[in-house]
């Protein structure tokens, strides 16, 4: 049986509301029956951009808790939106990427002429792909099923409607998909993974056919970092954040840490990647993305700050957000404090290391020697000198990581 032919039609919409209520009773892990119904749109909005491939020829990034729920099973809460990143030269045309990336780094008066262009394109991406999707939805014959740009979202967020049976006991969870897109970050480098429903985890319903999907998920150690740099710019940023919905990044990121779900003392490349990138296209007020590179990064906010991200976490908890019960705040915040600081050790400059540089017109090499042996950077562009300077100190760190 196809579950969209219940919500076709209309007369079986009670049915449908006591098939996910039963749902919810018998499903593993006690997901409730509205979380159980939004993530059939989830599921199925994924298969049609991936599998139906109406995200078309350009890389696009699955990435975000919903990523980390239904991709790796590494957090063990409901992620409702859609998070997507379209990879920022694609979007934009160019085909000589490192070129256009200088260019658009110049100055200021560049960067906000590239942040213009590239929102004037998603906006246009966005416009079609909404188009496109409602294309679709009108195939299913389903009343109230339509997809839309979110007004002054500068094509950043499209929502995705349907006609809700279930209904939670508070209002934590948004009552439709939202599908969120970058354009001005990476959309590589992606692995593919196959996604399903969590309806189909309920063995009551095996005569149900169930929406699946193989997306492309950004890569795990580039998801890490832009988790950890997101931590550092909420607790470092000039003006306060918003904090509805903010406590699930340390909850996510207490548990990519704890499960290894990749290491970031051996992550170098992404970190410095997601840094500059950051650094670059979101500078923010009070945030220093360099820090991260130098011992510097910031996981743990001041306590005013703390303080209103842990009520979040406890209305999160009330709202039913996840599987099973989480961990006390505090318990997590001292989790992550502890992974700051090695973090921050292993990326603290070396100080009895004399750093010497080879250079070739705009390009630099970093070299020194430590302990008897040389090392040396890779290759980097002279703007860019900082990054060859941690390249070479990544290496002799990892050569001298059992004293750090």
């Amino acid at each position: 049986m196809n579950i969209f032919d219940f919500y076709a039609d209309t007369s079986k919409h009670e049915e449908l509301k006591e098939i996910l209520i039963l749902a919810g009773q018998k499903h593993p892990a006690g997901l409730a029956a509205n979380f159980l119904e939004k993530d059939i749109w989830v599921t199925e909005i994924l298969r049609l951009l991936y599998e139906e491939n109406l995200v078309g020829d350009i890389a696009v990034a699955f990435k975000g808790g919903t990523a980390l729920s239904k991709c790796w099973k590494a957090i063990e809460r409901f992620s409702e939106d859609i998070d997507l990143s379209i990879h920022w030269a694609e979007l934009a045309g160019e085909e000589d990427e490192a070129e256009a990336w200088d260019k658009s780094v110049q100055s200021g008066s560049q960067r906000k002429k590239f942040r213009q262009k590239q929102e004037k394109l998603l906006t246009e991406w966005s416009e079609a792909l909404v188009s496109k999707l409602n294309e679709r939805f009108a195939e299913y014959g389903i009343s109230e099923l339509q997809a839309e740009l979110e007004s002054g979202s500068k094509g950043e967020k499209v929502n995705v409607h349907f006609p809700r049976v279930t209904a939670g006991d508070n209002d934590y969870q948004l009552d439709y998909v939202l599908l969120e897109f970058g354009g001005r970050n990476r959309g590589r480098p992606t692995n593919p993974h196959e996604v399903t429903c969590y309806l189909s985890e309920v063995s009551e319903l095996s005569a149900f056919d169930f929406p699946t999907a193989t997306v492309q998920a950004y890569d795990a150690d580039y998801i890490l970092w832009e988790k950890l740099t997101a931590l550092h710019q909420f607790s470092t940023q000039e003006r306060e954040p918003a904090f509805s919905r903010l406590a699930r990044h340390w909850y996510d990121v207490d548990c990519l840490l704890q499960s290894k779900f990749s290491d970031p003392l051996n992550s170098s490349e992404a970190m410095q990647n997601v840094a500059e990138m950051k650094a670059q296209r979101w500078a923010e007020k009070g945030v220093d993305y360099g820090q991260a590179l130098s011992g510097g990064l910031m996981l743990v906010p001041g306590e005013e700050r703390l303080i209103s991200i842990a009520k979040d976490h406890q209305a999160a908890i009330s709202g039913g957000m996840f599987f099973n019960s989480p961990d006390d705040f505090e318990k997590i915040i001292n989790r992550i404090k502890t992974a700051q600081d090695d973090i921050n050790a292993a990326n603290m400059p070396l100080l009895d290391v004399s750093v010497a540089w080879a250079s070739s017109g705009d390009w630099v090499q970093a070299h020194a020697t430590y302990e008897g042996c040389t090392f040396y950077s890779a290759l980097f562009l002279r703007k860019v000198q900082s990054f060859a300077e941690q390249d070479l100190k990544d290496k002799i760190r990892k050569h001298h990581v059992s004293i750090l």
